[in-house]
């Protein structure tokens, strides 16, 4: 282990957990907007909301701090100092602590040293399988709680990046998660993800596209969407035939020419886009949420883009008001804040 580099790394934490902290008091709002305050926490009997950058990551790391006998979790992106030491004394402590870290795209360099901190701590990490991205965002404990999240556990974006995190506690879900946790983790590479274990109210990639569209097809009212990336082709119709049947659609996004021409093609087509500026220091939009008649929501780690929904290992909840209408509330609610804060285009 490399003391000096931990080190420093819980230095950086410490700011921007503290930098978190000032934004969230500061006269009672974010200070990089003057919209209403997103309830960070929403709570039904087997969801509960952590609305970030308004919650910051106590409770996540939490999670893992309160296993008593195991801790499964997949990431594309771990960089948190805190994270990693509660994994650390997770396994000192005889929980079986298992990890599976994205090696495809950038992962490998991202989590490079995440990863020979905790395989130096004789945890079980693996890289997961070369030449498929596991852009899913998961932490299960105890084969009871399973934390989907939008983001990932980069403690230099817990700031500005607007994300979520839903605490699964459906025994069927956490059920599905763990099995397909197991399978993954055990799979030799075949250049696709394994075939992931489904549940009612989970949506795996790659097999999502189909019902990220559904869900768009059945709208009757309106389609609220955020997402880091907009770039489907199948979405992007879909959104279309939306807005031109009368459906309320309206997009946040962080400005980006990456989809501009997406931008284009459903505001003309009757969509209401509203942008954030891409900024250093202000709101960016990392959250990745379908909200359809204010009764319905997937969210998770799929992107709107192709590779997300069928190429990538992904993973979202889908929830609707008959199981949890607080969160879909608060989820509501904070894009309503988001897309008032956010220019028109």
């Amino acid at each position: 282990m490399q003391l000096t580099t931990i080190a420093a790394r819980k230095v950086l934490t410490a700011v921007a957990m503290a930098a978190v902290a000032l934004a969230v008091t500061w006269c009672g709002s974010v200070a990089f907007t003057t919209s209403p305050v997103p309830r960070a926490h929403a709570a039904d009997a087997n969801y509960q909301l952590i609305q970030e950058p308004e919650a910051g990551y106590s409770a996540i790391i939490g999670l893992i701090n309160g296993a008593a006998r195991s801790v499964h979790i997949t990431m594309y992106e771990l960089t948190d100092p805190a994270a990693v030491d509660a994994l650390i004394d997770a396994h000192r402590r005889g929980v079986d602590t298992e990890v599976i870290l994205d090696a495809a795209s950038h992962g490998r360099d991202t989590n490079a040293e995440a990863f020979q901190e905790l395989s130096d701590a004789g945890v079980d990490v693996k890289w997961a399988p070369n030449g498929v991205i596991y852009h899913q965002k998961t932490i299960t404990v105890d084969d009871t709680t399973a934390a989907v999240g939008t983001g990932n556990l980069t403690p230099q974006y817990y700031s500005t990046s607007r994300d979520a995190w839903v605490l699964d506690t459906n025994s069927t879900d956490v059920a599905a998660i763990t099995t397909t946790f197991d399978t993954d983790y055990t799979s030799a590479p075949s250049g696709r993800a394994p075939a992931a274990t489904p549940a009612p109210h989970l949506i795996w990639s790659p097999t999502a596209r189909p019902t990220f569209l559904q869900h768009i097809d059945q709208a009757a009212h309106s389609v609220d969407v955020t997402s880091e990336e907009l770039k489907d082709r199948a979405v992007l119709s879909a959104l279309d035939k939306a807005a031109r049947r009368g459906v309320q659609c309206r997009i946040v996004l962080t400005d980006n020419p990456a989809w501009a021409n997406a931008v284009a093609e459903v505001s003309a087509a009757g969509c209401s886009v509203h942008l954030l500026p891409a900024t250093k220091t202000g709101l960016y939009m990392h959250e990745k949420i379908l909200l359809t008649d204010n009764t319905t929501l997937i969210i998770g780690s799929q992107n709107l883009t192709t590779t997300s929904l069928i190429e990538n290992r992904e993973l979202s909840v889908a929830l609707d008001t008959a199981i949890a209408p607080a969160v879909i509330a608060a989820v509501g609610s904070t894009f309503d804040a988001d897309y008032a804060a956010a220019s028109a285009q």
